[in-house]
């Protein structure tokens, strides 16, 4: 799958028209719908079942637009039905979502609302349902950075935000504290794991590429 549109929410950003999903490597591609997004952040899959995809979408940037929140599609990106239970009833900005893969079942989001507010959800029924956690927000020089979430799979409720500070969570997102950055660059932007090596994180940042062990 992937997501038409640039997520670095800035003045100059190029726009798409939605979710294109290939079954032969690439080789073709095929438009599955929500072609008014405009902006996709990020596109999450269920490891135990590929019909299960979930999409963030910012909308047009500058307007309102009617596909703009978290949506979810069963069958394969075929039909997609936005996700709103529990969720902020305002505009949505930039969104990061994770899937457990512990327990697929749970779905993280960090979302952006207008005025800098927002936090972080949590689903415990595939996103049927959310539960607001926390009210922190990825910081810098605004979620148009940041706002990347990364679950573990070591340890079940163990969440990344990618942030200027990285930001690690044991508790599902109730807490979250700042990792040591004493010894690598800030402006961090994706992490890695390593299957066989719970205490081995890959973080890539704006100074290259750092491991933790």
């Amino acid at each position: 799958y992937a997501g038409g549109g640039e997520k670095t929410v800035r003045g100059n950003v190029s726009y798409g028209y939605g979710v294109w999903k290939t079954i032969d490597g690439g080789k073709t591609w095929e438009h599955m719908g929500l072609k008014d997004s405009r902006h996709i952040s990020r596109i999450r899959i269920d490891k135990n079942d590929p019909n299960l995809v979930y999409a963030a979408v910012m909308g047009d940037l500058f307007k309102d637009s009617e596909e703009r929140g978290i949506y979810k599609s069963t069958d394969g990106g075929n039909t997609w039905r936005e996700l709103k239970t529990g969720l902020p009833e305002e505009d949505m900005g930039k969104v990061g979502l994770a899937i457990s893969p512990q327990k697929p079942d749970v779905v993280y989001a960090t979302i952006e609302l207008p005025g800098r507010e927002g936090g972080f959800w949590r689903s415990e029924d595939s996103g049927e349902t959310w539960e607001k956690r926390n009210e922190y927000l990825s910081s810098g020089t605004g979620p148009h950075y940041y706002q990347e979430l990364f679950a573990s799979p070591h340890h079940f409720d163990e969440i990344y935000l990618a942030d200027n500070y990285m930001q690690v969570s044991f508790d599902g997102g109730k807490t979250f504290e700042r990792m040591n950055e004493e010894e690598k660059h800030v402006d961090n932007h994706a992490v890695a794991f390593k299957p066989n090596d719970p205490n081995y994180i890959l973080v890539g940042c704006d100074g290259g590429l750092y491991e933790s062990f």
